[in-house]
């Protein structure tokens, strides 16, 4: 079989050359970026607690009595085999038996058939459906899910809890709350600096109210799914940006800013926006897009049912 004509499914190619998991690519052959090795780093964080990232995507692991407890697979078949090749510099000895699923986005959950194939898998019903729905090359469906608000796990010897504070981004996006460590870890919401590009599937309505909740808990330090580590004032103060975002783009449909002339909106952004949020990471990339996107939410009136849903704001 010549490398072009590979297809979903198949797991050798002529010289033995592997077949990528395309996930959902309709185009045939393999797609040369799918299968690239990436350089990853990783570090203690705290207690049993490591964390690992590329660069931009961060995720953290765990290790057990017998094995690794692992969070996310990262974004392609060869970012997932270098995830596993690192767990196993670490811990040689323990392998990866359980995988938990942040929400069901392909570049954080796509390819636990290329990390961990017979691993345990756990997540949200509401990410569950729609990885059974989706049936993408490489991201698998879970073998565990739950539908409350939070769930407490032990998992060879590993104490953690799950939590769904309700819609942020994706679906059935999840927090992991290790108590004992004063930890938190969750994925594709606060991360350090302003927003990455137009805030594809956030739910922005309840973004800010349902993420307050996580500071009911007692924790002190944050693990983004993107860029470094934080603490509990750098998880405040960028909730307290998208709340002033949320306001500065409805002055800005005030001052008749039309979202869709992007130049306008980049002049908007530099005159009305600098002098507060200049010095954060990718001022100069991101923001003029994140107040275009807000604008849109005042413009159209949200996503539907999950972007307009009142959220339940009480305590955890």
């Amino acid at each position: 079989m010549m490398a072009d004509e590979c297809q979903p499914g198949d797991s050798v190619l002529k010289e033995d050359a592997p077949c990528e998991h395309c996930g959902i690519f309709t185009l045939g052959g393999n797609i040369p970026i799918q299968g690239a090795w990436r350089d990853i780093a990783y570090t203690p964080v705290r207690d049993n607690i490591w964390s690992v990232s590329e660069g931009i995507y961060r995720s953290i692991f765990l290790k057990g009595r017998k094995g690794v407890v692992a969070f996310d697979t990262l974004t392609t078949p060869g970012t997932a085999r270098a995830y596993a090749a690192s767990v196993g510099r670490v811990f040689p000895r323990n392998p990866i038996h359980t995988i938990v699923y942040s929400h069901d986005h392909l570049d954080h959950t796509g390819y636990a058939e290329d990390m961990a194939p017979e691993a345990h898998i756990i997540a949200h019903e509401l990410c569950d459906k729609v990885v059974r729905r989706r049936q993408s090359d490489g991201q698998l469906a879970a073998t565990e899910t739950f539908v409350d608000e939070r769930k407490a796990f032990n998992i060879d010897g590993v104490d953690f809890e799950l939590i769904y504070p309700g819609p942020t981004h994706g679906d059935g996006n999840i927090a992991a709350y290790f108590p004992q460590s004063k930890l938190l870890f969750m994925v594709d919401t606060v991360i350090p600096g302003v927003g990455y590009t137009f805030f594809p599937d956030w739910h922005l309505a309840p973004y800010v109210p349902v993420m307050k909740r996580l500071l009911s808990l007692d924790w002190d330090l944050f693990v983004p799914g993107h860029f470094w580590i934080t603490d509990r004032q750098g998880f405040i103060d960028n909730l307290a940006y998208y709340d002033r975002m949320a306001d500065i783009a409805q002055q800005a449909i005030f001052d008749d800013l039309d979202p869709n002339n992007f130049a306008e909106v980049q002049k908007y952004t530099e005159m009305n926006l600098r002098s507060e949020f200049g010095e954060l990471f990718r001022f100069q990339e991101y923001c003029a897009m994140n107040l275009s996107r807000y604008m849109q939410h005042y413009l159209t009136g949200g996503w539907g049912i999950e972007g307009n849903w009142q959220p339940d704001t009480t305590p955890l």
